[in-house]
């Protein structure tokens, strides 16, 4: 037997109450343990005789040890290739708008007043049912609804919709959809319609701090109006529907933060609980990157100084019973979209690319970095185009995700990031051992209402 080079530990937890305990996180698993830490010390140093029968089949269990003789990394990538074929979930993503109302100075989209005409609409599901009858089984349809502002061509988000879900009731698939959505047009009404009749049940919805910072970054093209306490009441209006009630559908409210603006996520944190819908949205934390290859990404924040920030704001929503996504990241199979073959992102003109920063974008607008366009024979096609190949980057080692423990769980980060030589590991990997104490009284407190977290 050998420790496995996918494992992680946090130091010894003395001052957490946890004398002589670390915590031990298999990437491969995506499981944790709290172990004593001569345990650990001999588990590095190879002496496994001296560890109780019962505790190392725990340990093998959840693969913090494994085969003395096996390639790891030839297992991981295997792993990956055949559960990425078997996915069972045709999964697209569609923007049938190339409008927006918002000049966010991050974006890197040229917006125009162009929406998915009845035409590429009909191509749309054309390309839908050419994967469907293509002879792999699937069990349900997912669509990503996104723009540009993917509600400014609300008609052809209805219109598609409607295909789609009698598609899926010929073919017995379950059907659902998600939007990302700047959330100026998203009033209370439509986002019940929205939930009931299309099925969209998820909406991310970004506000970059309290209005003295989302407006300086958030404003509409025309006017440079604000618009903060617009999307705001739409999301407070949206928690108080049918819909929002009965948990048929929910709202995360994304922080786009680099260091022009992380000193207003503690104040907008604290305003949604004084405006009492801290229980019901969820949030999640993002740093500002190059989107689209624009350099949008010269004021971030340094990744440790995000991973450390990161725990404050986790530990406030914990408090304050706001939702986040879960503290400690869940094996995967493939990074993103861009490594499954069956996973195209349509703009409204019908171009098709392998990732959703690329549309409407000048670095990659260009041809070379499409599929083809829905317009043009299939057999015109590249599907090898721009990132489909980052199955084999990752396996060539031209990255140092190869060696790294952090791999099966973050597929190699953003295939983009790398491609643009700016490699973007997630967050998890420079503040695990903060998330990896968190989570376990986290757990704790699920157990013991009156665990308090200190250091």
């Amino acid at each position: 037997m050998k420790i496995s080079k996918y494992h992680l530990s946090t130091d010894i937890l003395d001052e957490y109450d946890l004398p002589d305990k670390q915590i031990l996180f298999s990437t491969r698993t995506g499981s944790s343990l709290l172990v004593d830490s001569h345990i650990y010390q001999n588990l590095l140093a190879g002496n496994f005789s001296s560890i109780n029968e019962e505790l190392i089949a725990t340990l093998k269990d959840n693969l913090i040890i494994v085969d003395k003789n096996e390639d790891e990394f030839h297992t991981v990538v295997t792993e990956n290739d055949e559960n990425r074929e078997s996915v069972d979930v045709l999964s697209m993503t569609i923007q049938p708008s190339a409008n927006c109302q918002l000049g966010c100075y991050y974006c890197a989209q040229n917006h125009t007043k162009d929406y998915a005409s009845e035409d590429i609409i009909e191509k749309y599901i054309e390309r839908i049912l050419f994967f469907l009858n293509s002879g792999k089984k699937y069990k349900g349809i997912n669509i990503t609804w996104y723009g540009g502002e993917p509600l400014t061509g609300l008609k052809s988000i209805k219109n598609t919709t409607e295909r789609l879900l009698k598609i899926c009731e010929e073919r017995d698939l379950w059907y659902s959809a998600s939007m990302v959505t700047n959330g100026l047009s998203l009033k209370g009404k439509l986002f019940q319609e929205l939930v009931t009749q299309y099925k969209v049940r998820d909406f991310q919805i970004t506000l970059d701090g309290l209005a003295e910072s989302h407006d300086k970054r958030r404003y509409t093209k025309n006017n440079n109006n604000p618009t903060f306490d617009l999307i705001f009441k739409n999301i407070v209006d949206c928690t108080k529907t049918e819909a929002y009630q009965n948990k048929l559908g929910g709202i995360t409210v994304r922080i786009n933060i680099d260091k022009t603006n992380h000193s207003f996520v503690d104040p907008l944190l604290e305003y949604f609980v004084e405006k009492g819908i801290n229980q019901y949205i969820g949030v999640s934390f993002a740093p500002i990157v190059n989107w689209g290859g624009n350099d949008a990404g010269k004021d971030s924040l340094t990744n440790e100084d995000f991973a450390k920030k990161e725990i404050d704001w986790l530990l406030y929503c914990f408090d304050n019973k706001i939702k986040f996504s879960s503290l400690l990241p869940k094996r995967i199979h493939y990074a993103c979209m861009v490594e499954r073959d069956d996973s195209e992102v349509y703009d409204a003109f019908g171009n098709i690319y392998t990732c959703w920063e690329f549309p409407y974008t000048d670095n990659y607008g260009g041809d070379e970095h499409k599929i083809g366009n829905l317009n043009n024979d299939y057999s015109t096609f590249d599907n090898n185009a721009t990132l489909r190949n980052w199955s084999d980057v990752i396996k060539s080692g031209k990255t140092w995700c190869k060696e790294c423990s952090h791999l099966p769980v973050c597929g190699g980060g953003c295939p983009k990031s790398w491609y643009e030589d700016t490699p973007a590991c997630p967050e998890f990997k420079f503040n695990y051992k903060e998330k990896l104490i968190l989570d376990y009284y986290l757990r704790e407190s699920a157990k013991n209402e009156e665990i308090h977290i200190s250091k």
